[in-house]
């Protein structure tokens, strides 16, 4: 006999309550393939309740595969494959990905895998200069929530569909007015609101990738911009970085052998190096690209972060060919959780990067974008600007004392940057063998990237890049004295 109980105080459906005692049975194998249950007259009698419940509790089981159902017989428990457990899964699967994916998912897998550990946290105890993440502490949370929640109310039900496929048009609006103060002329319809700008770089590399074509890199340059090209099957073409930015009479010598069909480009507060490049470097580069009509990806993600010296204004503000696709975000000022950036290009092209957005996303989130528009158009941006260029102008000085203090310069080199938040050492040669890099800087409770990462090619140097965006100064300054320690040990080991 089929023993079975149902408790009808309980919120429970009786139905419901009859299912989970009967997987239950089959699961700890009280019920065994092959036998049957009873009917529903002969259940419901047993149990007191109506037919018609059995009968729907028979119906939920069979449904989930437990039991077989056929017109003129008893219900009979199914012989089915048993949930996989934790246990039962174990570490690899059947299925030996590696013969499956392609070689250039496979490269893509291999390099996150060596920039970005599965599973890897940061340790407390290290004072971070490896990551480009925000100061939490400086992230404006309360006026943002309020921007948020006046943004559901001012425009509702409209935020909840999938919305204009460019993005939410006053922000569009909005972004097309401010970059206007950056020199740049472009409209609404110019713009294309992605997430962040990484996805920007993405879109204009799909945009343009088939084999065999090439692609003019600073190098170094962004190391996430490395492994795009790899998967899209672009050959990057690299191109020096020189004290004052990319080496053009190089770039003037790929154009010629290589064609590249882009040039990709961070003229200010480059990433790794900090360097921004001069007007005349930018009038030059942008003069060049418009003899062989090469359009340049123009990398500004950093843009709003001068804080000191004169500034120049972007290569798409000298535009009047629309050569230049120019590729922002707020990421990078208000918090990393605000995957909002931006597109600023000719309208063809901005229209086949929006094709190209439509097929892998259908649309962006209206409600995210609705809320930054709120917060900039209450001026909460450009007061929380103004806090993050005190706060950093201060860490920066802070930086570049400690290293000035604290570093030997027959250890590293490096240059002020005037804004961001990078600074790039060159370490100098050590009268001993190199050090495992980051196994040295562990020891001494500090993390940094080093330089690697950022070349596509081998480099014969050493480099270090610090990053001071995750830091307040007084992390700065222990992190610079435990890297100070770490440098004199690499020099003298003894």
């Amino acid at each position: 006999m089929l023993l079975l109980t149902v408790d009808e105080q309980s919120l429970e459906p009786i139905y419901r309550q009859i299912v989970a005692q009967i997987r239950d049975k089959i699961a700890g194998r009280v019920l065994l393939p092959g036998e049957r249950l009873p009917s529903t007259r002969r259940l419901a009698d047993q149990l007191g309740i109506h037919r018609s419940t059995v009968a729907t509790a028979y119906q939920e089981l069979w449904a989930l595969g437990f039991i077989d159902l056929s017109p003129g017989s008893r219900p009979r428990v199914r012989d089915r494959m048993q949930f996989a457990t934790a246990a039962d899964r174990g570490d690899k699967g059947l299925v030996d990905w590696q013969t499956v994916v392609s070689p250039a998912s496979e490269a893509v897998w291999r390099t996150y895998r060596r920039l970005d550990p599965l599973g890897k946290e940061s340790t407390p105890a290290l004072i971070n200069f490896a990551s480009m993440n925000m100061d939490s502490r400086l992230f404006p949370l309360e006026s943002f929530r309020a921007c948020l929640d006046r943004a559901v109310k001012n425009h509702g039900d409209a935020l909840l569909g999938y919305g204009a496929r460019a993005g939410f048009p006053p922000l569009r609006e909005y972004i097309a007015r401010r970059l206007q103060s950056h020199g740049i002329s472009v409209t609404a319809d110019e713009i294309l609101i992605t997430n962040g700008s990484q996805q920007g770089i993405d879109l204009v590399f799909r945009m343009i990738a088939a084999p065999g074509k090439t692609v003019a890199i600073e190098s170094p340059t962004y190391d996430y911009v490395l492994p795009l090209l790899r998967f899209y099957g672009l050959r990057p073409v690299e191109i020096p970085i020189r004290q004052g930015g990319m080496d053009l009479g190089a770039l003037a010598a790929a154009i010629a052998q290589e064609r590249p069909v882009l040039v990709y480009t961070m003229p200010t507060f480059q990433n790794p190096t900090g360097i921004s490049t001069g007007q005349a470097h930018r009038e030059r580069l942008l003069s060049l690209c418009e003899q062989h009509r090469i359009p340049i990806l123009e990398d500004g993600f950093e843009e709003e972060m001068k804080y000191s010296g004169r500034v120049v204004l972007p290569i798409k503000s000298m535009d009047k060919r629309q050569l230049v696709i120019y590729c922002g975000t707020f990421s990078k000022v208000l918090f990393p959780g605000a995957r909002v950036g931006w597109l600023a290009a000719e309208k063809e092209c901005v229209e086949r990067l929006v094709a190209i957005h439509r097929f892998s996303e259908l649309a962006p989130s209206m409600i995210l974008q609705a809320a930054i528009h709120e917060f900039c158009q209450s001026g909460h941006y450009d007061r929380h600007i103004g806090r993050m260029h005190r706060a950093y102008r201060k860490r920066m000085q802070t930086a570049v004392r400690a290293l000035s203090r604290h570093i030997d310069p027959a250890w590293a080199e490096w240059t002020e940057p005037s804004g961001g938040f990078l600074i790039w050492l060159k370490l100098k040669p050590a009268p001993h063998p190199p050090p495992d890099w980051k196994t040295l800087l562990a020891a001494h409770g500090v993390e940094a990237t080093t330089g690697g990462s950022f070349f596509y090619g081998e480099t014969p140097d050493t480099y270090l890049r610090l990053s001071i965006s995750p830091l307040n100064e007084e992390e700065i300054t222990e992190g610079v004295r435990r890297l100070a320690a770490a440098l004199r040990q690499a020099h003298h080991p003894d």
